[in-house]
Parts: C-alpha cells; structure tokens; sequence
C-alpha cells in the first residue's frame, strides 16, 4: 500500500510545472543590465530570447519561457526611463496565462517588505499595486481566463514615483 502511494505521488509530481521566476527574481532583474539580465535568464532560468526591438531609442528585449506551453511566461527587459544624470531606471515585464502564478506573486509581495497600495478593478483585471522605497509594482490579474501581467519599475529614490 505504501509502495503504490510513493508511485503514485513521484507520477502526480513529475507533471506538476513550477513557476519560472519569483516577484524577487522580477526586482532583481530591474537592477541588472540587458546583458547581465539576458544571462539570468538563459542561463539560470528556462527562458529563451524571442525577439529584440528598438523603442525611444532603448533595446527592449523580449523572452519567452520554455516550459510548457500551456503555462506560457513571457519577460520584457530594457525599458525604462533615462535621468537626467544619465542613470536607467529600469522596468522589468512579466506575462502569463497562469493564474496560480499571478497569486503567487501577489502572496510573495504581501510577505516582503511591500506596501499594498491599491487594489482594485477594471472592465478586464483585478489590480494590485505595491510599492515600497525602491519598486512600484503592479499585478494585473485577468477576470476571465486568468492570464495577466506584473510589471516592476525602479524609483528615482524614496517616496516618490
């Protein structure tokens, strides 16, 4: 009895996916360069480089997870916003069509040190936004089939966005 049970949990967890990136993962990335940002991601995690795109003058490079395609991630890199100091803020874009994964992102913000600034909804989404003294974040959950988006800028410093 215990030997089929064994069997039976090592085939339900081969076919169970996780999610490729964590709401850490996204902070992080915001911090790196393309270059650096295109080595965690290939090297580290299981996405691939799709496509790269010129926008404002930025490289604005586009990912696309490996895994599953039913469970499909996507990540944009290279946008941002340039100071006058010449430094990036940066913003890191993630898609799916997991719901699962969304709330976990949600859940893992309300565990860090982030303040949940505003939830609410539109014609499509239920939205969270968090915030704290160096991210704005905003998990945009859709209302049907589930797919959805977070997307993470840097602040120019405390307090203001």
């Amino acid at each position: 009895m215990k030997r089929a049970l064994l069997i039976m949990l090592l085939f339900t967890c081969g076919y169970v996916q996780a999610q490729s990136l964590t709401l850490n993962d996204l902070t992080n990335l915001a911090q790196l360069s393309n270059g650096e940002a295109h080595d965690y991601l290939v090297l580290s995690r299981k996405f691939k480089r799709d496509y790269i795109q010129k926008i404002n003058g930025k490289q604005v490079e586009n990912y696309k997870g490996l895994a599953d395609t039913t469970k499909r991630e996507t990540v944009i890199i290279g946008d941002g916003q340039k100071l006058d100091n010449g430094a990036l803020l940066r913003n890191v874009y993630y898609a799916t069509n997991n719901r699962k994964f969304l709330l976990n992102m949600i859940a893992q913000a309300k565990q860090s040190n982030f303040k949940q600034s505003f939830t609410g909804m539109d014609a499509n989404n239920n939205i969270f936004m968090f915030d704290d003294d160096l991210y704005h974040i905003i998990i945009n959950v859709g209302r049907g089939k589930g797919t959805g988006s977070v997307s993470v800028k840097q602040k120019e410093y405390s307090g203001v966005y």
